[in-house]
């Protein structure tokens, strides 16, 4: 299908959040599309996680950090501008109805996937607790963080939890990977669902710690970027 730019917000000095009008797009949150781009003359596909919820129909929001040729162009795009958009596609989807607790975690970009989940959970309401360990490299990384602070503020079940891996020394939050923090903070986790999403080599360590910590492998769900 068609897509048109609705606009381009610049989230963090090298993040990007394209909103793309389409028509007619019914997605499950945890979804992705292909995008088809022209760049210096070869068509190039890429999946991208929509990470806007289910529930906001007028547009589509996406979630690029600015890492080369393709992701430059998508971040340099302009009101107006069209785009071939394929989808959704995907099936790391969020299991409904929601019916234990849950743990969320993600590195940079990683965290597009979940947003639309965590959206749609408190949407529709729940008494569940729910935790999400967010890393990144320093503070000024840390993607839709007002959005996540304001969502933990109004939900006392909503345990929101960004892990810096090269803090300065005014950072009052936790320290080093998003591992150190599932292990500090999650307890009785064979009754918990956890969905992990970012690059390769953290989404494995997370699974694989996950299930060392007694969460159930039937629920462990996970995507991982490439």
């Amino acid at each position: 299908m068609e897509a048109v730019v609705k606009e381009v917000v610049q989230a963090t000095s090298t993040v990007c959040l394209p909103r793309l009008l389409v028509k007619d797009m019914d997605f499950k949150p945890g979804q992705f599309v292909l995008v088809k781009s022209v760049i210096e003359g070869k068509t190039v596909v890429k999946p991208y996680s929509i990470a806007s919820s289910p529930s906001v129909k007028d547009h589509i929001e996406l979630c690029i950090r600015k890492a080369g040729p393709v992701s430059g162009y998508m971040c340099s795009l302009k009101p107006g501008d069209k785009l071939d958009v394929m989808g959704p596609a995907g099936h790391f989807v969020l299991k409904e109805p929601v019916l234990s607790d849950i743990v969320f975690v993600a590195t940079g970009t990683g965290i597009s996937a979940l947003l639309p989940m965590i959206d749609t959970i408190f949407e529709k309401g729940t008494d569940k607790e729910v935790w999400l360990f967010f890393g990144n490299k320093t503070e000024d990384e840390i993607i839709y963080r007002d959005r996540f602070e304001t969502l933990a503020n109004k939900h006392k079940n909503f345990h929101f939890a960004p892990v810096l891996s090269r803090a300065d020394e005014k950072w009052q939050g936790e320290r080093g990977h998003v591992q150190d923090a599932l292990r500090k903070y999650i307890f009785n986790p064979s009754d918990k669902e956890i969905y992990v999403c970012g690059i390769l080599a953290m989404v494995e360590e997370v699974a694989k710690i996950a299930e060392e910590m007694g969460f159930k492998k039937e629920k462990i769900y996970f995507e991982k970027y490439v």
